[in-house]
């Protein structure tokens, strides 16, 4: 069935509409979620500062983007406040009798707030005594409704079907979330008024990514003929490389995997050829020793697979000469911490599996087989 709407605002198609609107939608978060001073507005009835000093484990519970969105905050939660966290696929996480402790808070993530996997972790999770927390786009959901509190994403309709502009808003509320965690235990403290400050510029680091649209087009049509990609990213950047391959599997209908940079070694090598492309997420934070370490490693098997004859696709900062020596295929993306690299780096690779979908003919708003909200097993 044709999607009819008359609000696609001169865009082609809803998720092209979408992803422009992501600065607007991290905007509307920043709007609600902070105040003048900078700090975290919690919501009527969130949890106290009391109980988040309490918590002693995190479980975060959510599928498709939302889960990769979640796999993000993971490392946003452990390195601002600490506290060991888990994510878990929310299909899986009924089905393995998991283990709560009393001072555990789960997470759950969804767009709609209606998807059934989700809102059986849920039930399941508060049964076994933890608090809960839901970060939605939709009020008034069973999700929301179910929840102990909720996080609002504020990112607007979402018509096309593979996520976009709530994926992240997904990912600026567990930064905020985050933060304000943080400011409530006293770790991470001395960083938190920077970190909002960078929060602010995020939407204006976006629109510079978004204006090269014609880029991703020349891109996308040399990588036209492409039945299968691998997409690389360490430490933060692992999950937009998931996200990245589910991006291209929705909307172009190519086969891609998205694998941890160190693993491809671990047996995923023996696929690469001329015949297999790689995308690698390659940005660099200079005031991070730790990031310019792996960076280095990263230019290392870059420099490795174009030897090979490999094709790569390189996602990396501004001024980056080094990786733009060893492939002629790079996108350059503005300067960000590493907690905040994500929201940056997604942008690109949404693009070009749009711009993919189009070429190949695709409807990319309603990619085959898939609903915007799964609501049977």
């Amino acid at each position: 069935m044709a999607l009819i709407s008359p609000n696609r605002n001169g865009f082609p198609h809803f998720m092209l509409k979408e992803i422009h609107e992501q600065p607007e939608a991290i905007q509307a978060m920043l709007e609600h979620w902070i105040d003048s001073s900078g700090r975290f507005i919690a919501p009527a009835g969130f949890f106290s500062p009391e109980e988040l000093r309490r918590i002693s484990k995190i479980m975060i519970a959510a599928s498709g983007s939302s889960r990769h969105a979640g796999l993000v905050g993971e490392f946003m939660l452990e390195r601002m406040i600490r506290v060991p966290v888990e994510v878990d696929f929310a299909s899986q996480y009924c089905y393995r009798d998991p283990v709560v402790g009393s001072n555990e808070l789960t997470i759950l993530i969804s767009q709609s707030g209606t998807t059934v996997d989700t809102i059986a972790a849920l039930q399941e999770a508060r049964q076994k005594g933890s608090k809960s927390l839901a970060i939605c786009n939709v009020p008034n959901s069973p999700l929301t409704r179910d929840s102990d509190v909720t996080l609002l994403t504020y990112a607007g309709e979402e018509i096309a079907i593979a996520a976009t502009k709530s994926f992240s808003a997904q990912l600026t509320a567990l930064f905020l979330l985050s933060l304000y965690m943080a400011q409530c235990r006293r770790t991470s403290f001395e960083n938190i008024d920077s970190f909002v400050q960078e929060l602010k510029l995020l939407p204006a680091r976006i629109n510079r990514l978004l204006s090269m649209d014609k880029k991703y087009q020349r891109i996308a049509a040399e990588f036209a003929g492409c039945k299968d990609f691998l997409v690389m990213g360490r430490d933060i950047d692992y999950p937009i490389a998931l996200e990245g391959a589910l991006k291209l599997k929705e909307a172009s209908y190519i086969h891609a995997e998205g694998y941890p940079t160190g693993e491809i070694k671990h047996g995923p090598a023996a696929l690469v050829s001329e015949h297999l492309p790689i995308i690698v997420l390659a940005a660099r934070d200079e005031s991070d020793a730790a990031s310019v370490l792996r960076y280095q490693k990263t230019v290392s098997n870059i420099r490795e697979f174009a030897e090979r004859g490999v094709r790569i696709l390189a996602i990396v900062t501004e001024g980056d000469s080094e990786i733009a020596s060893e492939t002629p295929y790079v996108i350059s993306m503005p300067p960000a911490s590493v907690l905040l690299q994500p929201l940056l780096e997604v942008i690109p690779l949404q693009l070009l599996a749009y711009h993919l979908g189009i070429l190949k003919g695709y409807n990319v708003d309603q990619p085959r087989n898939l609903s915007k909200s799964v609501l049977v097993e």
